[in-house]
């Protein structure tokens, strides 16, 4: 009978063995999963305050970007944009090439009226004029013609031209 009994204690006492270790086993997978749980927080950890640090140096820059574009907006806060110039300056350039282009038509129209004034049947009568269809003479040796209708006058000067950048060339 003791020898059942001890067979018994001695089934058991390996039972609990093999639960112990068994235990054991579960508990050293515990413990490197802790481990590896432990790394990888502080991997997260690690990151985060990187993070934390970049989030703080970008909101630096951001609040010095914003001072130096007050102060820029202060400094141009009387400038006008290039573009508003742009505008203005092909406006005025128009309106100049258009009224030199005005003034030198004037200028011709007055010219033609002027010479046409000398011919006969214009209403002017000058009195060394001889018979028509005869062609008067200025001095002795110079034939007064009237080929070229728009002679420009010595003191006058020619219209500018406008050069291909667009701008007036005197």
């Amino acid at each position: 009978m003791m020898s059942d009994i001890e067979e018994e204690i001695q089934k058991g006492q390996e039972e609990i063995d093999k639960e112990r270790r068994k235990h054991f086993r579960l508990l050293e997978q515990l413990e490197t999963e802790k481990a590896e749980e432990n790394s990888r927080l502080q991997l997260a950890l690690t990151a985060r305050d990187a993070a934390l640090a970049e989030s703080q140096r970008v909101k630096r820059e951001v609040s010095e970007l914003r001072q130096q574009l007050e102060s820029t907006n202060v400094a141009l806060q009387d400038q006008v944009p290039w573009n508003d110039i742009l505008l203005v300056l092909d406006q005025a350039h128009g309106d100049l090439v258009s009224t030199t282009t005005r003034f030198w038509n004037t200028v011709d129209a007055l010219q033609n009226k002027r010479l046409a004034s000398y011919l006969p049947g214009s209403g002017v009568i000058h009195e060394d004029w001889p018979e028509k269809g005869v062609v008067a003479t200025q001095g002795d040796d110079f034939p007064f013609s009237f080929s070229e209708p728009n002679v420009p006058l010595p003191d006058q000067q020619e219209p500018s031209e406008i050069n291909r950048n667009g701008s007036l060339e005197g």
